[in-house]
């Protein structure tokens, strides 16, 4: 299994503060790798420097043979890498088939087959397709939003707390549809409050602390760990 995404030691934050301290990851092809961790260990701020939304003062940043360090969003997404923040990411002013549309800015003609990928994917959200957004629940939202960013066919999706205020039922349908997007060939990176059912689905995972790493394995390495269970699972 190749290697896809490679975060080297990364130093950067927001203003003159660093938030992550000489950080690093990997993502391979087809892999789904989570981040966990205590609040304000920087979970969200790796990924954000992964996809050039604040400042990096050391290491580098490499996407498929790239080093993408100090590239713009616009500019990573065209190499293949969506985002998916946390919140307001739809438009909830607008339909399911209009907020995918917008999420294929980049595509040139038919949307037909992108469409079909989609909604292969989401078949509820077929269902209400003209339906807007803004009507839906969470859950629902969320998948609009996963949907959205899976238009440009990228071959790694980010997910920023994916089911942040999600009911079990929802979180579980949102780890089942990841790793379905991963079985379609698109790795993902994710950030997850959700920490012990995140290792339970993730191929590997990595736990930060205060900006660094501090632990990283299998999923099911990182739950069968007696110290991280104490300190950052609950017990």
């Amino acid at each position: 299994m190749s290697t896809l995404l490679s975060m080297e030691d990364l130093t950067g934050g927001y203003g003159e503060a660093d938030i992550l301290r000489s950080v690093s990851l990997h993502v391979d092809d087809r892999e789904i790798v989570v981040i966990v961790g205590p609040n304000g260990a920087g979970k969200s701020t790796a990924m954000k420097a992964v996809f050039g939304l604040l400042k990096v003062r050391g290491g580098r940043t490499v996407f498929d043979g790239d080093d993408i360090t100090g590239w713009s969003p616009n500019k990573i997404v065209q190499r293949g890498i969506c985002y998916v923040p946390q919140v307001d990411n739809i438009f909830r002013e607008m339909s399911i088939q209009e907020n995918l549309e917008m999420g294929a800015f980049l595509k040139k003609g038919d949307l037909s087959a992108a469409y079909d990928r989609v909604y292969e994917l989401f078949p509820d959200l077929k269902e209400r397709r003209r339906t807007l957004a803004g009507s839906l629940s969470g859950g629902q939202r969320q998948m609009v939003a996963m949907g959205r960013a899976l238009m440009l066919d990228p071959k790694l999706l980010l997910l920023d707390e994916p089911t942040a205020g999600l009911s079990p039922r929802y979180m579980e349908q949102i780890f089942q549809i990841s790793r379905d997007v991963r079985d379609t060939g698109v790795a993902i990176l994710l950030v997850e409050q959700h920490a012990k059912q995140a290792l339970a689905f993730a191929d590997r995972g990595y736990v930060l602390a205060a900006g660094q790493n501090r632990h990283e394995g299998t999923g099911a390495d990182l739950l069968a760990n007696r110290e991280i269970a104490e300190m950052f699972l609950g017990g």
